[in-house]
């Protein structure tokens, strides 16, 4: 530029000096014209040179400050994007604890539900098992006391001797009454005076056992006890439908003998021994 500004001003002069001879001026007063023509020129330059300058740094800062405003708005658009994005992923996540939320509360009251149900089953099943419990209790109950009247009503009456085995009693059933030599759960061996009598089949639900006044089992006999038995022929074998029996503890004979009836300490006929 200032290269450009030399020639320039080189030119000037050379134009001052020609237009200086034509019109006839003395050489130094054309000389000074030219050298103030040229430090004008120059001055000029430099101003012009300085506008230049200063035009170039204005351009520099607004390049600058341009670029900056860009990277401001890349900022800007980019935190946009961001916001957005959080705002998105924030959403989500609230309709996420709020399904959450409500599938917490829908099984809580599914849960509470089958504890009431649950609940409900358990009282009624209790409910039930107390009912059942009473009814077998009070069936029991009048078994047992049906039972005790039984055993009372037959305490109360005499003992009799026995007839013979052969001899039918009421309804096809035969009385023998005697000592227990064996028991066991199927048969009771009646003997009479030691010697065995008869064998007695034990049938559980037919056979009602007595002992001492209370209901048994045939493994509840004890030898040598007493026994007043009623049985009835079952597929050719005696078989027992009730056994009475006395332990040692007691009386054979618990009431007085009325007349007509064998004295205490009689002993009753024997029978001829069946199923030997």
């Amino acid at each position: 530029m200032r290269f450009g500004a030399g020639w320039l001003s080189a030119g000037v002069a050379a134009l001052l000096i020609t237009a200086g001879c034509k019109e006839g001026k003395p050489v130094v007063e054309q000389e000074g014209e030219q050298a103030s023509a040229a430090q004008n020129v120059e001055q000029a330059q430099e101003r012009s040179e300085q506008a230049f300058d200063q035009a170039r740094e204005a351009q520099g800062k607004a390049s600058e400050e341009q670029e900056q405003a860009a990277q401001a708005q890349q900022d800007v658009q980019q935190a946009q994007r961001e916001l957005e994005e959080a705002q998105a992923q924030a959403q989500t996540e609230a309709q996420q604890a709020q399904q959450a939320q409500q599938q917490a509360q829908q099984e809580t009251q599914q849960a509470g539900q089958t504890a009431s149900e649950a609940q409900a089953s358990a009282l009624e099943a209790q409910r039930q098992q107390q009912s059942e419990t009473a009814q077998q209790a009070e069936q029991q109950a009048q078994q047992a006391e049906q039972q005790a009247q039984q055993t009372q009503q037959q305490a109360q009456q005499p003992v009799a001797a026995a007839p013979a085995p052969s001899a039918q009693g009421a309804q096809g059933e035969q009385l023998i009454v005697g000592e227990v030599m064996t028991a066991s759960e199927r048969e009771v061996l009646v003997s009479s005076r030691g010697e065995p009598q008869l064998r007695l089949q034990v049938q559980p639900g037919t056979t009602t056992i007595i002992v001492d006044g209370r209901p048994a089992k045939a493994v509840d006999i004890q030898e040598g006890s007493q026994v007043r038995a009623s049985y009835r022929d079952m597929g050719g074998e005696p078989t027992a439908t009730r056994i009475e029996v006395t332990t040692s503890r007691q009386p054979a004979v618990p009431a007085a003998p009325e007349s007509g009836e064998p004295q205490p300490g009689a002993q009753p006929q024997e029978a001829p021994v069946q199923g030997e």
